[in-house]
């Protein structure tokens, strides 16, 4: 299963995210739906995720990082999380005209299950991450039994 994790919501928040799910999907679901300009705005930078039989593929927008700068990571509850960090320009002579390139912390967490930690490969070129995340194969000695 995959799922986009907005605002680091986690434990306690389960029953919540199911509600505004459902809510969001109707909303996008009706025509002039307003949410999916809305969204990527909101995010801190923009991913794409694809679904094959058998792997989840993310595709990070990450222009002016260096691969020194991100961060990603996997935890035991099922969380992808991808950080990037840019440091603050503390030069107090520059006079800015226009400052539109954020610096901080921009992080993007996601519950993804059912993947083969071991085999996750993780690449960055030309401002692009590409997260591949094999999915786990089913045990093949598993015993299906049949109910009387």
């Amino acid at each position: 299963m995959f799922r986009a994790v907005p605002f680091h919501l986690r434990e306690n928040a389960e029953r919540g995210y199911d509600v505004l799910e459902k809510v969001l999907s109707y909303a996008a679901e009706q025509s002039l739906n307003p949410l999916g300009k809305v969204s990527g705005a909101l995010s801190s930078f923009k991913v794409d995720v694809i679904e094959t039989d058998t792997a989840y593929e993310l595709f990070a927008e990450l222009p002016g990082f260096y691969k020194e700068q991100i961060t990603v990571s996997y935890d035991d509850d099922n969380y992808l999380r991808i950080k990037a960090q840019r440091a603050e320009a503390v030069d107090a002579s520059i006079k800015y005209l226009c400052r539109e390139r954020k610096s901080g912390d921009f992080e993007r967490t996601f519950y993804i299950d059912g993947i083969d930690k071991k085999a996750v490969n993780v690449a960055f070129e030309n401002g692009i991450l590409h997260i591949v995340l094999p999915k786990q194969k089913e045990d093949e000695n598993r015993t299906v039994f049949d109910i009387e």
